[in-house]
């Protein structure tokens, strides 16, 4: 017997098929002769390729999206331009670490607190937090990154453990213009809220480099607590291009943030912080001969945590990738490739009682070794199959398989019909297995199946583009921790499994020269509570220039936000309206204001922690 739910799913997706179809007819018009872009993309598959052969659903941020942005943290933006994406804040800006702090990504409904579900990739290289798992969100600043790539869905097959729900590349920038140019930025707003940025680019013949420098800083907004924020980075790379086969290139980057946790609004702390230093270094060799092209490439990521609570901490997280990608015939390449990683860390706490310590004070290492191959084979131009096997040695569980298979056909020169199936997984962590009470070393990774079908289709001489995806999630074997039934505290066990669908709807317009919109709707149905994984979300902008003023203004709605798993605590629904615009004064010169929460609308993302009223950032920028 059908359930309701299940058919509220299906209502879902016909109502999308048939206003996607209803498009077409109003719309429809003799495209012969349109440009339909297709953009490159590197995430879905190890090589650069059309998005429209790549069978995963991928979401493109690109610079100038970033840049029209203004944000200093790439993750406020994605909230907004990837459909099922969703991230908790509570900070005019800045996001903390540890316990009950900001920045929790949802995909999917793949969630929790916090989350090691979701991966995040610095140019393909897995970045997290060698001891819990979970990635620094303070660590992503805007003005190093040429554009993100989110795979929405499962991604472990090409980036192995933590990418259940879906993976979100980094990729960072890229110098194409000769000679020295940069962009300097400064902002003042609301909480005393401060923001500066600046960033030069060097290109001469075959060497490049790139460095940027931010600081941003707020006293908060809450009148019961501390919680200001402050953060400072910088970043450096160079690409040097030896010959026609080869290219090498370094980058590193460093974070140094304070943070003072509030506390619940009926708890506030006052003398709560938190100082995190974070780094990362890599190292690429990239070869592309005739018929084979891939790369070598090392990464080292590391960080040092201190907590007024008596919490510290050193962790790393490092690794070397090696693949290679064989062109056979004109439509046939496998890849095949080697992962090596090495995480961990050492976790100390003075202020707790010795027999409580449970895993502190010793270094923790898991290593895994990963083998993969995937096959992408194009049966003629608009047919195309990827399948692939990823096998898996952990030192503390064993070893794991990983799957997955789809394909892309273009029905026409305007759409393209999308289909996969794939398997993920999330190695227990550190924390999982040898911290505090609840440790077991006897843990198995988290695993998922994702199942997808998608249908994309620019219309209207490629100014109308349009996506609609149906997907299934259904994981097994994760974490939590429930009591033993003996004597003693409870024990993290393999115990869990959840079942989500749902749809995500992306379209995107432009009008003119002048007028571009930008809207993504995405449904999920959960089965069982998560946290940061609304029901319905709702995204929509429109921008508009004209001579020297640009106007950028939109709306998020949530509905069905559960933002604790106390039963007693009812969803929250809100709608949330900003405003930017900009005026180029000077050639070089441009002048800004924007408005959050422009309705001053009260509202929270997790319980117990109020985000700030309507707020107002302005400033300066300067390009040389």
């Amino acid at each position: 017997m059908i359930g309701n739910k299940t058919i509220l799913f299906l209502r879902h997706l016909l109502i999308l098929l048939c206003f996607m179809a209803g498009i077409n007819n109003m719309i429809a018009q003799d495209d012969s002769t349109a440009l339909v872009l297709d953009p490159i993309v590197v995430t879905g598959t190890r090589i650069q390729q059309q998005k429209s052969k790549v069978p995963a659903s991928i979401t493109i941020v690109n610079r100038s999206v970033l840049e029209r942005s203004g944000e200093s943290n790439i993750l406020p933006l994605l909230n907004s331009q990837i459909p099922g994406f969703f991230l908790n804040a509570r900070n005019p800006v800045g996001y903390g670490v540890g316990p009950e702090s900001g920045g929790n990504i949802s995909l999917r409904g793949v969630s929790g607190s916090p989350n090691t579900q979701v991966l995040i990739l610095i140019d393909g290289q897995p970045q997290f937090m060698g001891i819990f798992g979970h990635p620094i969100a303070d660590a992503y600043t805007a003005s190093d990154v040429e554009r993100v790539e989110v795979l929405r869905g499962a991604a472990s097959l090409l980036y192995g453990s933590n990418a259940m729900g879906g993976a979100i590349n980094i990729i960072t920038r890229d110098v194409k213009k000769d000679g020295l140019h940069g962009q300097a930025r400064a902002s003042i707003g609301s909480f005393n809220t401060q923001i500066l940025s600046g960033h030069v680019g060097f290109k001469k013949d075959e060497f490049k480099l790139f460095a940027a420098a931010n600081r941003e800083q707020s006293d908060g907004f809450r009148k019961d607590a501390n919680d200001e924020f402050s953060n400072t980075t910088a970043f450096i790379k160079a690409n040097y291009q030896v010959n026609e086969q080869f290219s090498l290139s370094a980058d590193a980057n460093i974070a140094d943030a304070t943070y003072y946790h509030p506390g619940f609004t009926s708890m506030p702390l006052q003398i709560d912080g938190r100082s995190y230093l974070r780094g990362r270094a890599s190292i690429s060799l990239d070869n592309a001969f005739e018929k084979v092209s891939g790369a070598l490439r090392a990464f080292y990521n590391y960080g040092n945590h201190d907590f007024d609570t008596g919490f510290k901490s050193n962790d790393f997280n490092r690794g070397i990738t090696f693949y290679q990608n064989i062109h056979f015939f004109d439509r046939s390449i496998l890849t095949l490739g080697v992962d090596y990683k090495e995480f961990g860390g050492m976790g100390e706490n003075n202020e707790i009682p010795p027999p409580a310590r449970i895993g502190l004070n010793i270094d923790h290492t898991i290593k895994e070794t990963e083998g993969y191959a995937i096959l992408q084979h194009g049966f003629s131009e608009s047919f195309s199959i990827n399948a692939g096997w990823r096998f898996v040695d952990n030192s503390i569980y064993g070893s794991n398989t990983v799957p997955g298979v789809g394909l892309a056909y273009e029905i026409s020169d305007q759409g393209v019909f999308k289909a996969n199936a794939s398997k993920a997984f999330r190695s227990p962590t550190v924390n999982d297995l040898f911290f505090f009470a609840p440790a077991n070393q006897d843990l198995q990774p988290e695993e998922l199946w994702n199942y997808e079908v998608s249908f994309g289709q620019h219309l209207a001489q490629n100014r109308l583009r349009l996506e609609v995806t149906a997907f299934l999630m259904e994981g097994e074997n994760l974490v939590q921790v429930v009591p033993t039934g003996n004597p003693g505290p409870p024990q993290r066990r393999n115990t869990g499994e959840f079942n989500n669908k749902g749809i995500e709807l992306q379209v995107s317009f432009t009008a003119n020269d002048h007028v571009d919109i930008m809207a993504n709707y995405s449904y999920l149905d959960a089965s069982t509570s998560v946290l940061f994984a609304p029901t319905h979300q709702l995204n929509f902008q429109t921008n508009y220039k004209q001579d020297k003023w640009q106007f950028q203004t939109g709306f998020q709605l949530i509905n069905g936000l559960r933002t604790s798993l106390d039963p007693d605590i009812s969803l929250e629904n809100y709608l949330l309206l900003d405003a930017k615009t900009s005026y180029d004064l000077l050639r070089n010169l441009k002048l800004f204001i924007e408005v959050n929460n422009l309705l001053d609308v009260t509202y929270v993302t997790q319980s117990g922690f109020p985000m700030p009223g309507a707020s107002v950032l302005g400033g300066v920028s300067v390009h040389f």
